[in-house]
C-alpha cells in the first residue's frame, strides 16, 4: 500500500468503536504516537478496544460524544484540542449512522442522519482547524451512495419522501460537497483535504440498511489508510478504489455549493466556531 509505512505524531479518528472505524484504529495504533479516538459509548464500554490499541503501541485517548447533539460536538473538540497541544497531523472524519427506519430529528432541529454524518463532522473540523499541524491531512469518509441522491435545499431535513437510504445518501452527498469546499477554504495552507468511498463493507451500519453484504471492515480500513498516507494527493480529491474519480455532478454545481455554504454558515457558525488562527 502506497505510503503505508508513514508514521504519524497525532491522529484524531471519529467513529472508532465499530466497523471501519475500529479496523482503521487498529491499523493506526501501530504507526501513531498519539491516537485520539471518538465514539458515542462511555469509555468503560469500549475499554477492551482501547486496551488493545494501546498494546499495539500508541498512546490512546478516548473522547465520548453523541454527534446527534451539537453541543456535545463542541465539547469534544475542546477536549481533543487539550489532548493534542502539539498539533493534529491527521484528522479522519469517519463517524456515521445508518438512516433510521423512521425519520428522526435531533434536538438541534436537523434530520438525524444529516447531522451525524455531515453537519457534526463539519462543526468538529471547523473547531479543530486551528489545532492542525503543518502538512496535516483531513480525510472524510464518504460513500459512492452520494451519487444516487440530489440536494433539495427546500426540504433538507426530508420532511417529505423520507427513506433510510435517501437520508444516508443525501448526508454523504453533503459530506462530499463540504469536503470539496473545505479544500478550497484551506487552499492557502499546508493542509490537504481528501474524501473517499471505503467500498461496500459488512459493518453494523451497512447491515442496518442492506443486510450482511460486502467484504470485511478491514477492506474499508485499507481504503481509509490509503487516503491518509498516499503522497501527492491533490487537496479536494475524491477517491473510489484508491483512485481519484469525479464525484457526482451535484457536488460541483455552483448553486448547490453556495446553498450548502449558506446552510453551514447560518445554522452552524453561530455556535461559536472559528477559523484557522
Amino acid at each position: 500500500m502506497t505510503g503505508a509505512l508513514r508514521r504519524f505524531g497525532t491522529v484524531v479518528l471519529t467513529g472508532a468503536t465499530s466497523g471501519i472505524g475500529a479496523a482503521t484504529a487498529a491499523l493506526l495504533a501501530r504507526r501513531t504516537d498519539l491516537l485520539v479516538v471518538h465514539g458515542p459509548e462511555r469509555a468503560e464500554q469500549v475499554a477492551e478496544l482501547l486496551n488493545g490499541w494501546r498494546t499495539a503501541g500508541a498512546r490512546v485517548e478516548y473522547v465520548s460524544a453523541d454527534f446527534s447533539r451539537l453541543d456535545a460536538v463542541v465539547r469534544a473538540a475542546e477536549q481533543i484540542r487539550d489532548l493534542a497541544p502539539d498539533g493534529i497531523d491527521l484528522l479522519i472524519n469517519n463517524a456515521a449512522v445508518p438512516g433510521a427506519p423512521e425519520r428522526r430529528l435531533t434536538g438541534d432541529g436537523f434530520e438525524r442522519t444529516l447531522q451525524v454524518n455531515a453537519l457534526a463532522p463539519a462543526l468538529l473540523t471547523r473547531m479543530l482547524v486551528p489545532a492542525l499541524a503543518e502538512n496535516a491531512r483531513i480525510v472524510n469518509v464518504a460513500s459512492s451512495a452520494h451519487r444516487v441522491e440530489r440536494f433539495h435545499f427546500d426540504d433538507i431535513d426530508l420532511s417529505h419522501g423520507y427513506s433510510p437510504v435517501a437520508a444516508y445518501a443525501r448526508a454523504k452527498l453533503a459530506m462530499v460537497t463540504w469536503s470539496s469546499l473545505l479544500a478550497e477554504e484551506e487552499a492557502g495552507t499546508s493542509t490537504t483535504v481528501v474524501a473517499l468511498c471505503p467500498g461496500l463493507n459488512d459493518t453494523p451500519l451497512s447491515a442496518a440498511m442492506m443486510g450482511h453484504v460486502g467484504g470485511p471492515a478491514s477492506h474499508g480500513a485499507d481504503r481509509v489508510l490509503f487516503a491518509a498516507t498516499a503522497p501527492s494527493l491533490p487537496s479536494g480529491s475524491y477517491l473510489e478504489d484508491d483512485r481519484i474519480v469525479p464525484p457526482s455532478a451535484e457536488v460541483t454545481h455552483p448553486d448547490n455549493r453556495a446553498r450548502l455554504i449558506e446552510l453551514y454558515v447560518t445554522r452552524l457558525t453561530p455556535r461559536g466556531v472559528g477559523s484557522r488562527s
